[in-house]
C-alpha cells in the first residue's frame, strides 16, 4: 500500500490510526446523537462477545484436559498404525 493510499484509508490526524470505514460503520449502527444509549448498546455487544470468547476458551481447555487424554500422548506403534488404516 502506498502512502497516498494509507492517507485515504486511515484518518491520520489522530495519535493512532483508525480505518475510516470502521468509523462510518459505527456511526451507522449507533445513534451518536444519544451517546449514553450508543455506549450502553456497544457495551452490551462487547460483553456478549467477551462471554462467547470465554465460553469457547473454557470448552477448549476442558477438551485439552479431559481424562481420556491423560495429559500425555500415546506412543504410536507399528501395530496400532496398521490397525488404523485397515
Amino acid at each position: 500500500m502506498s502512502s497516498a493510499e494509507a492517507q485515504v484509508v486511515y484518518n491520520s490526524g489522530r495519535r493512532f490510526s483508525v480505518p475510516d470505514a470502521l468509523q462510518e460503520n459505527f456511526a451507522q449502527q449507533y445513534d451518536l446523537a444519544h451517546p449514553e444509549k450508543a455506549m450502553s448498546s456497544y457495551q452490551r455487544l462487547m460483553h456478549q462477545h467477551t462471554k462467547q470468547q470465554y465460553e469457547s476458551a473454557a470448552i477448549s481447555a476442558r477438551r485439552r484436559s479431559s481424562p481420556n487424554s491423560g495429559g500425555a500422548m500415546m506412543a504410536l506403534t507399528p501395530e496400532s498404525s496398521a490397525e488404523s488404516t485397515s
